[in-house]
C-alpha cells in the first residue's frame, strides 16, 4: 500500500511539473508573441516619423532633423524589441529607470499620451462604421454647406429652413 502511495505521489508531481513546464511555455509564446506585436507597431511609428521628417526636410530642416533622428531611436527600439529576450529589457528598463527617472516618468507619459490617441481613433472609427449610412449623409451635408441645426431639421422630417 505504501509503494502504491509512492507511485500515486510521484505521479502527481511529474503532472505538476508537467503543467508547470507547459504553463511556462505557454506564457513565454504570448509574451514573445506580443513583443512583435508591439515592435510592428513601434515600426510603423518609426516610419510614419520618417515620413514626416521627408515632408519637413525642405520647409523645416530642423523639424526634419529631430523627426530623423526620433525615428532611428524608435526604429532601434523596434528591432532590440525584436531581438532581445524579456528579461533583458526589464533589466535595461529597470536600470534606466534608477539611472533617470525624470527620463522615465517622461517617456511613460509620452507612451501613456500616444496608447490614449490611439485608443481614441479606434473609438471614434468604430463610431462612424456602425453609424453607417448616418455618416455618408452627414458628410454629404458638410460638403453640400448645410448648417448643423439644418441637418438636424431635415433629418427629423420638417424642411430644412422653416
Amino acid at each position: 500500500m505504501s509503494e502504491s502511495t509512492d507511485n500515486i505521489s510521484s505521479r502527481a508531481a511529474n503532472r505538476a511539473a508537467d503543467l508547470k513546464q507547459r504553463v511556462k511555455r505557454d506564457s513565454k509564446q504570448r509574451i514573445d508573441k506580443g513583443k512583435r506585436a508591439a515592435a510592428d507597431q513601434i515600426e510603423d511609428i518609426a516610419d510614419a516619423l520618417d515620413v514626416a521628417g521627408s515632408r519637413l526636410d525642405q520647409s523645416q530642416p530642423t523639424l526634419a532633423s529631430y523627426a530623423s533622428k526620433l525615428a532611428d531611436g524608435v526604429g532601434a527600439l523596434a528591432t532590440r524589441l525584436r531581438e532581445d529576450n524579456i528579461e533583458d529589457l526589464y533589466r535595461d528598463a529597470r536600470r534606466f529607470a534608477t539611472e533617470h527617472p525624470g527620463m522615465f516618468l517622461l517617456g511613460g507619459a509620452a507612451v501613456g499620451l500616444a496608447i490614449a490617441r490611439f485608443m481614441k481613433a479606434e473609438v471614434v472609427d468604430d463610431d462612424r462604421a456602425s453609424l453607417g449610412t448616418d455618416t455618408t449623409q452627414s458628410a454629404f451635408a458638410s460638403e453640400v454647406g448645410l448648417e448643423r441645426s439644418e441637418r438636424f431639421e431635415g433629418a427629423s422630417g420638417s424642411a430644412p429652413g422653416v
